[in-house]
């Protein structure tokens, strides 16, 4: 009986250390998870722009961009968000820009950054333009950029698979070109590179591609893009997979599958705004 309750009272004593340990392994779990996730809250990338009184924001890029300007509704939730801010928005983006190459009628070069030529090397030749039109980085001089927000990816994706790699060279030089300038006098930008949207299928009632060859091709252009930004710590806003969502509850948001409309617009504006 004596020996019958020593092996008891040992039970006893095992089972609550080994109740204790588990609280300390659980513990120890726990402390180390919120030491991980401090960690990334201290990491030098950040997921959102420091917005000051007086910033100057600058859109650059091609016509997914461009087009905003015939709607507005990216400035209304951007001064929404910080009404008594007074900031500057720009938007000098054109229709088929890249990175490197941002052709002018009135600007003696095409190139947007010293060694740009190389990552566009089909488009190497004498267009004879003429005029005094600023270049690129004159144009964000001028504006006193303190914030670039840059839309690219959907006309380099016609290079297809070929063209990635070159694509995600030339952005990659475009960032650390951007990043070296200082277009307020003062510091470097504060850089956010967007995705294009995906190709929406309106096949069914447009004689228009479906979309699955282009969707194809854009999300491995807007992998490249997430690729370079997180490699160089810059913001990255995905609007590619966003707006396959997007199209699949609702036929009425682009005009030709690509080019947004008013609606489109609305929603995309919201999304990068939110995401900034």
């Amino acid at each position: 009986s004596s020996a019958w309750s020593k092996n008891l009272g040992l039970r006893h004593h095992n089972n609550r250390g080994n109740s204790t340990r588990k609280l300390f392994t659980s513990l120890g779990l726990l402390i180390i998870a919120h030491a991980v996730l401090k960690g990334f809250e201290n990491e030098p990338y950040k997921n959102a722009l420091t917005i000051n009184k007086g910033t100057h924001i600058v859109l650059i890029g091609n016509n997914l961009c461009s087009r905003m300007m015939n709607f507005g509704h990216f400035e209304t939730e951007v001064h929404l968000r910080y009404p008594k801010s007074k900031l500057t928005i720009r938007n000098i983006c054109d229709g088929g820009n890249t990175p490197g190459f941002r052709p002018h009628s009135g600007r003696l070069s095409p190139w947007a950054f010293p060694g740009a030529e190389e990552y566009n090397s089909e488009y190497m030749r004498n267009s004879d333009s003429q005029g005094h039109f600023e270049t690129p980085d004159e144009w964000l001089t001028r504006l006193k950029a303190d914030v670039i927000i840059a839309f690219f990816g959907y006309n380099e994706s016609f290079r297809k698979e070929a063209g990635v790699r070159i694509f995600e060279e030339e952005l990659e030089a475009f960032i650390r070109h951007s990043l070296s300038q200082e277009y307020n006098g003062e510091t470097a930008p504060q850089l956010a590179i967007v995705s294009p949207i995906a190709f929406q299928d309106l096949s069914y009632k447009y004689d228009l591609p479906n979309g699955q060859r282009e969707n194809k091709y854009l999300l491995m252009y807007k992998d490249a893009m997430k690729r370079a930004s997180e490699k160089y710590k810059v913001i990255f806003i995905d609007v590619f997979t966003p707006s396959i969502t997007w199209f699949q509850k609702d036929d009425d948001l682009t005009i030709d599958g690509f080019q947004m409309n008013d609606e489109g617009y609305k929603q995309l504006s919201l999304l990068i705004a939110d995401k900034l």
